[in-house]
């Protein structure tokens, strides 16, 4: 037997978690690096181009740069990138991969029975696969998430400090990969709350104490970052900056936002109507109702709280359901506890039927359908349309794009590559939404080189 802590793992648990792991890993290596890279790849592909020094020289002339440079630092050790599409999604491949061993760990505590149900899931995820296959941080940003809960629920099960500094330093590294991380830092918090069992109070011993050490390591870590953010902001900070939160007319209600969280993590009507009525009935068939209400809100109040910040600032930007990646682990394993309590509830249900066993299969084969289709499918095949205008252009042709942004993937592929970071080109809110095309060659014109 392998010995925890709190549990003890049989080795034939230990062998279909590693069975797990190896067939999750199949799945996102499998044509991980067959297709193009689309326009946020190719914003990777440029951003990490620079050393440890250019980084900070960029960041020192823009400092409110949306994502932060520890994705692109990591990245920039498989510089050149002989071949970006492969070398620019190992580290998502890799973080995505120890996703499904790490879930296991970090489930556990919450309920043993539940461990091998979510990491079988997030091994067959769709959703989970394409950002393990995605040169984007956010594979790495869920690593770090789930890492950042794992010693923080272990706090709570051991009442430990030490615990706390994992948890700080796993916090620090989220902030350091991605701004979205700040959410998670604030709700994953509610966790204080969370009593693992009967023998621990609700609220723990020197509450004020522990909150004071986990906070101000987190700030310590992270603060020389923002030190350096705030020395080098300037009044006149980039204007592409505001265009890009403030100019960008996204309807944003917040039903839709719910709505495209459940489509992405569980698709397809019929499982997300079963994943809806668990978390409706989780407080009432669970033991303690205060710790379903801690998990509720864990995964409700983010989108509830991002939703009224872009309100109430008038932020119209786009929000991605990957801004919420931090949380799905605990999404899953709410789901996977709220059928739990109705199994114990009902126990006389075991003799006929396994709920977890079923959902499982559910969860599987929902995502089994979705799967070929998405190895066949690309976002943005730059790749494919720059070998065909190779092929097709003729002297004096024009290109139309329907956006200009495109272009940035179309220039990649013909290796017109920024002499510095971007290509920086800026158009006024009335002339994005009064375009339909765009001249890519009096686009060239327009472009400045940084």
């Amino acid at each position: 037997m392998i010995n925890s802590e709190r549990f003890t793992i049989s080795k034939k648990e230990a062998w279909v978690l590693i069975l797990c792991v190896l067939i999750g890993f199949a799945l996102r290596f499998y044509t991980f690096d067959q297709k193009s890279l689309w326009t946020d790849e190719v914003h990777t592909f440029n951003e990490s181009r620079d050393d440890i020094g250019g980084q900070l020289k960029f960041y020192k002339e823009n400092p409110t740069h949306l994502h932060p440079p520890l994705f692109f630092i990591l990245t920039h050790l498989f510089y050149p990138f002989p071949k970006p599409e492969r070398d620019l999604r190992i580290i998502p491949l890799l973080f995505g991969t120890l996703s499904i061993f790490l879930i296991y760990y970090l489930s556990r505590p919450f309920s043993p029975r539940i461990a091998i149900p979510c990491s079988l899931s997030i091994a067959f995820m769709v959703y989970h696969i394409n950002l393990s296959q995605d040169a984007r941080s956010y594979s790495l940003l869920m690593f770090f998430s789930m890492a950042a809960g794992f010693f923080f629920i272990h706090y709570r099960t051991t009442l430990k400090k030490k615990y706390l500094l994992f948890v700080a330093i796993f916090f620090a590294l989220s902030f350091h990969t991605s701004y979205s991380s700040i959410p998670f830092i604030v709700f994953l918090q509610l966790l204080w709350f969370y009593c693992p069992d009967e023998k621990h109070p609700r609220i723990p011993p020197q509450f004020p104490y522990s909150f004071l050490i986990l906070n101000g390591f987190t700030l310590l870590f992270c603060f020389p970052w923002i030190l350096f953010v705030v020395l080098n902001f300037k009044e006149s900070f980039p204007k592409e900056f505001l265009l890009d939160l403030f100019s960008m007319r996204d309807t944003l209600s917040l039903s839709n936002l719910l709505w495209s969280v459940l489509h992405d993590w569980v698709p397809f009507y019929p499982l997300m109507i079963v994943s809806t009525l668990l978390l409706a009935l989780f407080p009432i068939f669970s033991k303690d109702r205060g710790n379903s209400l801690v998990l509720l809100a864990l995964i409700i109040l983010p989108v509830l709280g991002l939703y009224l910040f872009c309100k109430l600032l008038g932020v119209t930007h786009f929000i991605s359901t990957r801004y919420f990646v931090c949380f799905l682990p605990f999404f899953l394993i709410t789901l996977f506890i709220a059928l739990d309590s109705i199994e114990v509830k009902f126990g006389r249900l075991k003799k006929f039927v396994r709920l977890k066993i079923l959902l499982v299969i559910f969860f599987i084969s929902t995502n089994l359908v979705l799967l070929p289709l998405y190895y066949l499918s690309e976002k943005q095949d730059f790749r494919g349309l720059v070998t065909y205008l190779k092929k097709n252009l003729k002297e004096g042709d024009k290109i139309f794009v329907e956006d200009p942004i495109f272009a940035i993937g179309i220039l990649h592929y013909f290796g017109q590559y920024p002499t510095r970071r971007h290509h920086l080109y800026i158009i006024s809110n009335e002339s994005r939404n009064e375009m339909k095309a765009q001249s890519l060659f009096n686009l060239f014109k327009e472009i400045e080189f940084r």
